[in-house]
């Protein structure tokens, strides 16, 4: 009997256990998720709280900002501001990037820049730098103060002030003071008309003055963006195209080397030692916008369109073989963009079969090939190329080579514009006396009836016809259209160096 009774207690005291321990486990989880309840909510007003320093710090970062060109500009009273730091608070910098500016008479080669920074908890940054305030969330760079850069577009000077500190120190919300110690003018005012300004930028915060020339200078002006190295490099400026045409040859190379006319196929109708602007970024630009499908009346890779083709702006992805290309600009103008190469062989043909008004068909090849073997002509006055560089304008990149034969018996009649500014890598290899560094072949037969811009050119053969379109001579061709407009032009140059001393009070 005891020992019924004892396992009869046994049973009965497993059975407690196991509801105090339900209970127990019960309690544990409601405290568990009251913790993370807690936690969570402890977390959204953190984040709330981080959003609302950043903004406070935002609004510190642009007053100083303004505060900081005030001074710079003016003489050496000290000015004061309210400053708002945050926790972490902020830190100036006296080496926080470089400026190269080269153009006309001015050569200044890694300037180092100043900077303020603050970094909050969640890793967000708020910087200053040469007047701009940027800030960056990861990758994504928001700019909350343009740069002191100033462009006056009646006398086409640029100013660029280029903001130092004179040391590197912790700065604390409160009073800031602000004392302007030194300028340097940097050899004053330049001329740089008639040339271009290259500004390379070193910075942490590249992707912010890419932003701010981007949107205040144009894509067209942004020449290359280093990931790596964080720089960016922006042309501002450009030679007067007005007269680009005037002659049958310009070839930007002063090298007597680069220029060969063997059989005198040019004859006086060329100048050397003349660069003028290379068309890379705008025709990169354009590539990009077209196969998106943006502002492109058809895309012509599949081979299915109606011809002759209208005016509108076209896209396609090549040129390759003996296919004819018509067009009708009858109604307006006609923009064809090519992606890569252009091949067009003996049975191939770009024609202009309509026209009226003066209207043109603009052609830009993003490719670094270009073979005409075939006809580029206006056949519009009676099937026939009809010696007249008016209708067509071709566009290429800096690093296209144009071949013209050999066993080259088509013609082309316009202007070639293929700008480079140096000898690039256009042939591997190539036979004869037109060598790797004439980016213009000219050594078998055809017709050439316009006008040439290149780096370089080489007409080896005695069959090559040349005739310059003296009509070309003062005419107005613009090789940019209306949404790839030209960087801002630049007469004057304007650079100068401010040391300044920012310090809590």
């Amino acid at each position: 009997m005891n020992s019924r009774g004892e396992g009869h207690v046994t049973v009965t005291s497993n059975r407690g256990q196991s509801a105090v321990l339900s209970l127990v486990i019960l309690i544990g989880m409601v405290a568990t998720v009251s913790v993370g309840i807690l936690i969570v909510a402890g977390d959204v007003m953190s984040s709330a709280e981080q959003q609302s320093e950043h903004d406070r710090v935002e609004q510190a970062f642009v007053e100083l900002s303004h505060t900081m060109s005030t001074v710079s500009a003016s003489d050496d009273t000290p000015r004061s501001v309210q400053f708002e730091a945050g926790e972490s608070g902020a830190v100036t910098k006296t080496k926080a990037g470089w400026v190269t500016i080269r153009g006309g008479g001015v050569n200044i080669t890694q300037q180092p820049m100043g900077a303020i920074e603050y970094e909050g908890g969640d890793g967000t940054i708020i910087s200053y730098q040469s007047g701009g305030v940027w800030r960056e969330t990861g990758n994504q760079t928001r700019m909350l103060s343009a740069p002191n850069i100033n462009y006056n577009s009646e006398d086409d000077t640029l100013w660029f002030p280029i903001t130092t500190l004179s040391g590197e120190q912790s700065l604390d919300s409160g009073e800031i003071s602000v004392k302007h110690t030194k300028t340097n003018p940097m050899r004053h005012v330049s001329f740089v008309k008639n040339d271009s300004v290259t500004i390379t930028i070193q910075s942490d915060y590249y992707r912010g003055w890419e932003r701010y020339f981007r949107t205040e200078a144009g894509g067209t002006s942004i020449q290359n963006i280093d990931h790596e190295n964080r720089t960016i490099t922006v042309l501002l400026g450009y030679a007067d195209l007005e007269g680009a045409f005037d002659e049958g040859a310009t070839i930007g190379s002063d090298d007597p080397n680069d220029f060969y006319d063997k059989h005198d196929n040019f004859g006086n109708d060329h100048r050397t030692g003349t660069p003028l602007p290379e068309m890379d970024t705008v025709i990169d630009q354009m590539v990009a916008d077209a196969k998106t499908g943006e502002d492109v009346d058809e895309n012509l890779s599949n081979g299915s369109y109606t011809s002759p083709i209208d005016d509108g702006t076209y896209f396609i992805e090549e040129i390759d073989g003996d296919e004819d290309y018509e067009f009708d600009l009858t109604n307006g103008n006609a923009t064809l963009i090519v992606e890569n190469d252009v091949n067009l062989e003996k049975d191939g043909s770009i024609r202009v079969v309509n026209r009226d008004d003066g209207n043109v068909l603009r052609i830009y090849a993003g490719g670094n090939d270009t073979v005409i073997k075939g006809d580029i002509c206006d056949t519009s006055d009676g099937g026939t190329c009809s010696d007249d560089a008016g209708a067509i304008q071709f566009y290429g990149s800096s690093t296209m080579s144009v071949d013209f034969g050999p066993g080259n018996t088509g013609a082309f009649e316009g202007v070639l514009y293929v700008s480079s500014n140096e000898e690039k890598d256009w042939w591997d290899g190539s036979t004869g006396k037109c060598s790797d560094s004439h980016q213009v072949h000219m050594q078998g037969g055809g017709d050439f009836f316009g006008s040439i811009v290149a780096y370089s050119a080489c007409a080896q053969s005695n069959s090559v016809s040349f005739d310059y379109d003296s009509n070309l001579k003062n005419a107005n061709i613009d090789p940019y259209s209306g949404e790839y407009p030209l960087p801002p032009q630049i007469t004057y140059l304007n650079v100068a160096v401010h040391e300044l001393d920012v310090q809590n009070k």
